[in-house]
């Protein structure tokens, strides 16, 4: 099936006009349309992004290719799709350019990147910064992100946010950690969860729970 696709991307993407001309799977038709064209779902996470697999190799290449050369933009769902393509080649350029960033969000979604490809120390430094910083609109952001250290450190974290001054932010993090401990998601009111802040405060240096949730979120 040749592949014939709406161009409707922003002028600022670079991308090479000669793609259009060759014949693509629908795996890439569909990731040039969630990433250059409407990027209103892979933007607020709610694609499943399954289909980058079914990609063939030389598919893959060019998409990280096409990611690759817009990180210069700095769209968050671009520093993302690093990540997700798995794109070790974008390390040096990400590390460059999160150095170099002032915004501690878009500083943030840079590490974020960095820690899933190389396990980047940057992510911790920048969730702690995050954690000592008066920025609530910083910490509702990028809270949930706490998540993808995926070890003892996220507990921490999360139980350090239970004293935040923000309502929000220590809703969720309560939310974070009683779906950590009881392995399911909850759609209910923060004071009908079935551990409180009183619970975790008083398990946070207890060796079992310690041991239990970090198996958990591993």
């Amino acid at each position: 099936m040749r592949w014939y696709l709406n161009q409707q991307y922003s002028t600022a993407y670079d991308i090479p006009l000669g793609i259009f001309d060759l014949e693509r799977s629908e795996a890439f038709a569909s990731f040039f349309n969630h990433w250059f064209v409407d990027t209103r779902a892979v933007s607020r996470r709610e694609l499943d992004l399954r289909f980058l697999d079914d990609m063939s190799p030389e598919e893959r290449e060019l998409a990280k290719d096409l990611l690759r050369r817009n990180l210069g933009l700095k769209y968050v769902h671009i520093i993302e799709g690093v990540a997700a393509l798995h794109d070790l080649e974008a390390v040096p350029i990400l590390r460059e350019m999160a150095a170099k960033e002032t915004d501690p969000s878009r500083q943030l979604a840079m590490a974020g990147s960095l820690w899933k490809l190389v396990q980047d120390p940057l992510f911790f430094d920048c969730l702690q910064r995050m954690k000592a910083s008066g920025c609530t609109a910083l910490k509702r952001a990028h809270l949930w992100q706490v998540l993808w250290l995926r070890d003892e450190r996220a507990i921490d974290l999360l139980i350090s946010f239970l004293d935040d001054p923000d309502k929000f932010v220590r809703g969720v993090a309560l939310l974070a950690l009683n779906e950590v401990e009881c392995e399911r998601r909850f759609l209910l009111p923060t004071h009908l969860l079935p551990h409180q802040p009183v619970d975790y405060r008083s398990r946070k240096n207890d060796a079992a729970f310690r041991t239990l949730m970090e198996a958990h979120i591993r």
